[in-house]
């Protein structure tokens, strides 16, 4: 079967709620995101777990993908740790609220982007590879 690659665009609360089942478990090194507050774009890249894969009995896989944020005036952060390229955060979810969108990691750790009308695109920038770890969500 042929590999796909992801290019998504979104503005909408539905299209947010993709992004959000998209990048479930997406691992996130601190060092690979960035603020630039003259253009108004938060970029992140993360080794997102491949749940389209698994839905395709195609196995555990990841693929490297980036998401960048437009419209976005200001970052602000909660329980982030220090700055060092080996801290690597673990996404659980998003919440788009009217004014700004929360990015929700594990260790309570929280990024919100403000701004009007945010929107996003990620797109997938490699190959997905094998893995031999999962997910695991206990109730």
């Amino acid at each position: 079967m042929e590999f796909k690659k992801i290019h998504l665009y979104g503005s909408d609360i539905e299209d947010y709620e993709v992004l959000s089942s998209l990048i479930q478990d997406a691992a996130i090194p601190t060092s690979e995101m960035k603020f630039d507050k003259v253009e108004k774009q938060f970029f992140l890249v993360c080794s997102r777990f491949s749940w389209e894969s698994r839905l395709q009995n195609k196995g555990n896989k990841r693929i490297v993908s980036g998401i960048c944020f437009d419209n976005v005036i200001e970052v602000k952060k909660k329980n982030f740790p220090s700055f060092n390229s080996e801290n690597i955060l673990n996404f659980l979810t998003l919440k788009k609220v009217t004014g700004f969108i929360e990015l929700i990691f594990s260790n309570n750790i929280l990024i919100k982007l403000v701004g009007n009308n945010i929107s996003f695109r990620i797109d997938d920038l490699n190959k997905e590879w094998p893995t031999i770890f999962s997910p695991n969500h206990k109730n």
